[in-house]
């Protein structure tokens, strides 16, 4: 439950995340605006136009998917606000993308994280993080945030872990055990689906639905982003020698040898000898591809050629090229050709 202990001017809240979209709370003394939302879907708290009562203010809170909650705030703010939040069950991302109001956070004894205005921070806390948070007092406040289990995140992109960029898979791993984050300037391409939930109209079904599909936009540009930003570092770091380059083409020769056994970056990297960080750079610099989206898509086109040949069924072509998920091959597959692995298969009639 949230709120359950309050030490001078700090409110400590044990996560609950489900409780963000509870209509029986209250924010600033306001009542959640009905017909805005289905009971289960969402809230909205807004101050009435011209209510001397309330200062201005408004919040929403949406459920996009199991686990992901978007939130929206814009308040006049009366003073500092401090915060003591308990992460409890599972690791969970923080993506907060600050307008207006600057602050800071304390995460466990070890950690400081400023949270300036115009910014992205992504932030992810283990299971069992204390984060210390703190927003001063400003003209006003107004930011986005989504919360987000590291599974959800995975989901709602529709990628496996394993194909993100190294800049964006520490999102998505199940359990990491540390604390990470990383800020980012917002860029216009980030503003845009921003600017749209602010601004959206709708209500009801229509209203989630549309808020979904922005934070899956707002994710896709996150993404981009710190790819964006991880290959610029890279580009400035990043020298290969003539050892390296017959290492990174060792590494290519044993990915197309060996397709059905599963492949990690780190065992990859200890067979040629390159560190993963090299190896991870200097292959995309090479080959114009990650190690994992080069892999998979030597095993998808292998796959295919496995069901057009006719001699296997769908479940064989997925285990020979290291796929034990079903579901997750034909998604993958659906992906990089458009069709479902079935339709390469050729027919009874064909086959006579």
């Amino acid at each position: 439950m949230t709120a359950v202990e309050k030490r001078g001017f700090f409110r400590m809240d044990s996560t609950d995340y489900r409780t963000l979209i509870d209509p029986s709370t209250t924010h600033a003394g306001l009542y959640s605006q009905a017909g805005v939302y289905a009971k289960g879907d969402g809230v909205q708290f807004r101050s009435a136009e011209g209510d001397r009562s309330h200062p201005k203010f408004f919040h929403e809170a949406v459920r996009i998917s199991d686990g992901a909650y978007l939130l929206m705030t814009e308040l006049s703010p009366t003073d500092d606000r401090s915060q003591v939040q308990v992460v409890d069950g599972d690791d969970w991302l923080h993506i907060q993308f600050r307008f207006r109001g600057a602050g800071y956070e304390h995460v466990g004894e070890r950690h400081v994280v400023e949270t300036p205005e115009r910014s992205c921070i992504v932030s992810r806390y283990p299971d069992g993080s204390v984060i210390n948070r703190k927003i001063e007092c400003a003209d006003v406040w107004k930011y986005a945030c989504l919360y987000l289990c590291p599974s959800a995140f995975a989901n709602l992109l529709d990628i496996d872990e394993t194909v993100l960029p190294e800049s964006s898979s520490w999102m998505a791993k199940r359990r990491s055990g540390e604390f990470r984050y990383q800020t980012l300037p917002i860029s216009p391409m980030m503003m845009a689906p921003l600017s749209d939930i602010f601004a959206c109209e709708f209500r009801g079904p229509a209203r989630r639905t549309f808020m979904r599909a922005k934070s899956l936009e707002i994710l896709a540009t996150l993404t981009h982003a710190l790819d964006s930003a991880d290959m610029s570092r890279s580009e400035k770091e990043l020298r290969l020698n003539h050892s390296d380059f017959s290492k990174l083409a060792a590494a290519r020769t044993f990915m197309m040898d060996d397709l059905e056994q599963p492949l990690s970056l780190a065992s990859l990297a200890r067979k040629v000898g390159l560190n993963r960080t090299k190896l991870a750079q200097g292959f995309k610099a090479t080959y114009g591809d990650s190690v994992h989206a080069y892999w998979r898509d030597l095993r998808l086109n292998h796959a295919r050629e496995l069901l057009k040949s006719g001699q296997v069924s769908v479940t064989e072509a997925a285990f020979s090229v290291g796929y034990s998920d079903i579901s997750a091959f034909t998604r993958a597959f659906h992906n990089k050709f458009g069709l479902r692995p079935k339709a390469f298969k050729p027919s009874t009639s064909n086959m006579k």
